[in-house]
Formats: structure tokens, C-alpha cells, sequence
């Protein structure tokens, strides 16, 4: 099976989405889906944009090679292409062309290619785009917390995130619009993932966060993008769904998405 990449753009959306073709400045990251390994042990994907005006507009890249077996990172962290610097140079193009370099012998030594089978996707989430400054606090209002995948060999029919509070190190107050419940002194916004079966019955809590790293930077909301599946032969099925994180930026509202992973027997 190949990856799907075909994303049905015809539709008209109700959401005015600017391109990065179109010169908007705005830290709304786009992703890259490069594919599983051949015994869907691994799953990699780049999310890369520019950061806002804070920092120049400079180009960032981040590459995600997480090891499906313990949703963890291969080397305990993504490999990343970033200068935050008031007077970075770095475009766009040149820091994805050193992500791709850095990450080429972890994809090479896992075999990591194009496969498997996108399941579910939402359309209005334009994964595949950075998305114009301006219109990214309306990406966020208007994204969704469930999928219904159209085909899956998993018998995976609803995907479902609950957005919940979970302990962080981090001071996270600002982030919080009044809407939770309960004490927030110490939490940040968290998520759970479950998945139904197809008679409606949960298959499995796929994720759900005990604590928030600070690397989240304080997330305003999560939504979800797209879910991708595959089944290696002789093996259990690989289900990733991809998470849209949205967090307060140095001008707005950033987004930047997270990969779950886990098996399905």
C-alpha cells in the first residue's frame, strides 16, 4: 500500500486559508508524512514553517521518527532545525535541507519509505499548508475533536480526543480561557485519544496525558488533523493519528501537530 496524499482541496472551504505562497508571515507549521517502516516498528513525519515576526520569519524544520511499539522517540527527541535568533538568516528551505540531512541515516538504517493507508482525514485542517497569520485562531475554532475513518483494515470507525487537565512544570495559567473545570493551579491542557470499534464499543484509549511537557508550550486547545494505518505482514496493525496543538506564539496563535502512535491487535 502507498500513502494517500491526495487531499480534496476542491471543496470550497468556509475558512479562509492564506498559503505560504502567498507571503504570510504566521508560525503555522505544515507537515510532511515520510512513511512507516516495512515491519511498522517506526513511523516518521516533518512538520516544518517560519517562525513569527519575533524571530525574523526564519525558517524551521522538525523531524519525528517515533518508534510505534512505545510511542517514544527514536533518540528521545525529534530532530529539529531551529534559529530563534533576532537576526537569523535561515530560510525555510535551507533548514529543511538539514533536518533531511540529519534524519537520512535514521530513515535509511529503519527502512522507512511511503507506506500504508490514510484513513481519516479533516480537510479544513490543511495539513499539507502553512497557514496565514491571520487565520489561524479560526483554523483553531473551526477544527474537530473526532474522525470517522472511510476505510480502515483496523476496524477502527471513530476516533475521539478529549481535551483534559494534566500536571505541568510550567506555568500555564495564561493559557486557560475560563472554560475548564476544576483547579488549574499547576495543569496545563491535556488530551485522551480513544478509539471505538465499529459496534461503538472502545477498542482502546490510545493516549492520555498524566503530565504536559513544557515543550507543548502551554497548549490553548488540540483537535484532530488526519489518522493513517498499517498493517505489516504477520504483525499487528499501526494506527498513528496526528493531533493539531495550538498554543499562545510570540504574536498569536501557533500550531504545530503531534503524532500518536500504538498498535492494534
Amino acid at each position: 500500500m502507498k500513502l494517500r496524499y491526495e487531499l480534496g482541496f476542491a471543496a470550497v472551504a468556509t475558512l479562509a486559508v492564506g498559503l505560504a505562497s502567498a507571503a504570510q508571515a504566521g508560525d503555522a507549521a505544515a507537515r510532511r508524512i515520510i512513511g512507516f517502516s516495512p515491519d511498522g516498528n517506526y513511523f516518521a513525519f516533518e512538520q516544518y514553517g517560519t517562525l513569527d515576526a519575533g524571530a525574523s520569519d526564519s525558517g524551521w524544520s522538525e523531524i519525528d521518527i517515533i518508534d510505534t511499539r512505545t510511542d517514544q522517540f527514536v533518540g528521545g527527541k525529534p530532530i529539529l532545525i531551529v534559529d530563534e535568533t533576532e537576526d537569523s538568516t535561515l530560510t525555510l528551505a535551507q533548514a529543511r535541507a538539514q533536518a533531511a540531512g540529519q534524519a537520512a541515516p535514521l530513515l535509511a538504517k529503519y527502512y522507512i519509505a511511503p507506506r500504508g493507508e490514510r484513513t481519516g482525514f479533516d480537510k479544513f485542517t490543511f495539513p499539507e499548508d502553512m497557514v496565514a497569520y491571520n487565520d489561524i485562531a479560526r483554523l483553531e475554532q473551526v477544527s474537530q475533536q473526532w474522525l470517522s475513518p472511510t476505510y480502515d483494515e483496523l476496524g477502527i470507525s471513530t476516533i475521539q480526543l478529549e481535551q483534559i487537565l494534566a500536571d505541568s512544570t510550567a506555568d500555564c495559567s495564561a493559557s486557560f480561557d475560563g472554560a475548564q473545570q476544576g483547579e488549574t493551579t499547576g495543569k496545563a491542557l491535556g488530551f485522551r485519544l480513544t478509539l471505538q470499534s465499529q459496534d461503538g464499543h472502545p477498542i482502546t484509549v490510545l493516549h492520555e496525558d498524566k503530565a504536559v511537557p513544557s515543550s507543548r508550550n502551554c497548549p490553548t486547545s488540540y483537535s484532530l488533523s488526519e489518522s493513517y494505518a498499517f498493517t505489516p505482514d504477520a504483525k499487528a496493525g499501526v494506527v498513528v493519528v496526528l493531533v493539531q496543538r495550538f498554543s499562545h506564539g510570540f504574536e498569536g496563535r501557533d500550531r504545530r501537530f503531534l503524532a500518536v502512535t500504538g498498535r492494534v491487535h
